[in-house]
């Protein structure tokens, strides 16, 4: 198959917060890219005026603004501690414009298929005739795409939504809702109805411990920021953070709530300071798993049955890069096959930055990420050792991944503990050395092909959402 050109460049799909900092590491290593954004602007997930954008009118950040800007661009002190979704997406565009990559990325570039060529990748972008070539490739797009939705048996003749969709709370107003999940997006919809609703429930498949946002007045990320400086093993600090949350929470059960059957750590954490005051109120009705559908009424696992005018899922997502042949990047279980989440175990050319979840910044994480990207195309064009010693590293794959006994469920097959992930990642940052900041000096990539870009091309026509 043709291409469009010839080129040394790295393709970086996606222009939220991970496709930006990965463009702003390679532009400061002096590595040639695209980056492609399918949307109009640039802001992934933050963007409500793009179809990629989740965010809603009461979307604030959970991470307050000291703990989750980037290191080398903080969010600025003007800003309110908890930033909304709009303050998030202006910072998002003032750190693109600092750092010069905002007129560096293409917009309405929207990546139809990518497939393996014999030194590189052939990407195809709708409306051009002939795929391009890059030598390497970076998913940065993220994995709010395709919404999970469970399969409950009936019928329900109300109006059905995901939290993907929801918006304004005029969309909640005068209705009998039931809100499905109890994670964020889940809370922060159910604090929404409960000022507009007829009535709200939230119905909960188990206990989650509720974390407020401010402890002694302060933000409760920078105490666990604290707390995280004591070393300490992870099991014994897991029994002390539960211990601590009941003590300053209390139990579940006082406010009308589930317990958790786990400790505080085995799972996503879930930020809310109002969310149990307005249980013990009365104001929602905290139901278990829905059983059936049967016209508008829906039926839970303890028989209790309610009437509603409107279901929201807010189950989270699908675990899936729709542009790529799947079996690249996640194994039978939809985990990963990526060392770190990052690093193909076979192939040089193949990266993803931002595929995790973790209890901390992943603005900070994803930039982390395309550090040691950065570092490794590096060393691979410089053909410098640390080079073979991290290739021979990473054909570990996933199995070395910083996991944690979390809660085996689908949300939490990215999971990972964001202290220990954030350590191991500076850990091989330092090992890199010079070559952790050294600047691209041959002007190529790869200046022979290696063994890893010589696999068979796959032609995948799975479209981009």
């Amino acid at each position: 198959m043709d291409v469009k050109s010839d080129t040394d460049k790295v393709c970086i799909i996606g222009a939220g917060s991970s496709g930006l900092a990965a463009a702003k590491t390679f532009a400061e290593r002096g590595i040639p890219f695209d980056c492609l954004e399918r949307e109009h602007d640039i802001g992934g997930l933050w963007n409500e005026a793009t179809d990629t954008g989740v965010v809603y009118d009461t979307t604030y950040l959970v991470s307050s603004r000291k703990y989750t800007g980037f290191e080398d661009y903080p969010i600025p002190e003007e800003y309110p501690t908890y930033p909304s979704h709009r303050e998030t997406l202006a910072y998002l565009r003032a750190y693109a414009i600092n750092f010069g990559i905002l007129d560096k990325i293409e917009l309405n570039a929207t990546v139809e298929r990518a497939e393996r060529a014999q030194d590189g990748w052939r990407v195809q972008v709708a409306g051009e005739e002939r795929p391009r070539f890059y030598r390497a490739l970076v998913i940065a797009n993220g994995h709010h795409h395709v919404p999970r939705v469970p399969d409950i048996p009936g019928t329900f003749t109300g109006e059905i939504l995901h939290s993907r969709d929801y918006r304004t709370v005029k969309q909640l107003a005068d209705k009998r809702v039931v809100v499905v999940g109890s994670g964020n997006s889940a809370c922060d919809i159910v604090v929404d109805a409960t000022s507009v609703s007829q009535r709200i429930y939230q119905s909960m498949r188990r206990g989650t411990y509720f974390v407020p946002k401010f402890m002694f007045g302060r933000p409760m990320d920078g105490i666990i920021n604290f707390c995280e400086k004591i070393p300490m093993p992870r099991g014994l600090r897991n029994i002390l953070y539960t211990h601590w949350h009941r003590l300053m929470v209390g139990k579940n059960a006082r406010y009308g709530l589930p317990e958790p059957e786990h400790r505080i750590m085995d799972t996503h954490p879930t930020m809310t300071t109002v969310l149990p005051q307005l249980a013990a109120h009365g104001r929602i009705g905290v139901k278990p798993d829905i059983t059936e559908f049967s016209g508008n009424k829906v039926r839970f696992s303890d028989g209790s049955e309610v009437e509603a005018d409107l279901i929201v899922y807010a189950t989270g997502y699908e675990i899936s890069i729709p542009f790529l042949d799947n079996g690249l990047i996640f194994g039978p279980d939809r985990r990963p096959l990526l060392y770190l989440n990052v690093f193909h175990p076979e192939h040089d050319d193949l990266f993803a930055v931002g595929l995790i979840q973790a209890n901390g910044s992943i603005w900070r994480l994803a930039d982390y990420q395309s550090q040691l990207v950065a570092s490794y195309l590096v060393a691979l064009a410089e053909r410098h050792e640390r080079a073979t010693w991290f290739r021979s590293l990473k054909t570990q794959g996933h199995q070395s991944m910083v996991h944690g006994s979390y809660v085996q469920s689908d949300r939490h097959r990215l999971e990972a503990n964001y202290y220990a992930y954030r350590r191991l990642l500076k850990r091989h940052l330092r090992r890199f050395g010079p070559m952790a900041t050294a600047a691209l000096k041959s002007g190529r990539l790869f200046r022979t092909s290696s063994s890893s870009s010589k696999a068979p091309a796959r032609t995948v026509s799975t479209s981009a959402p």
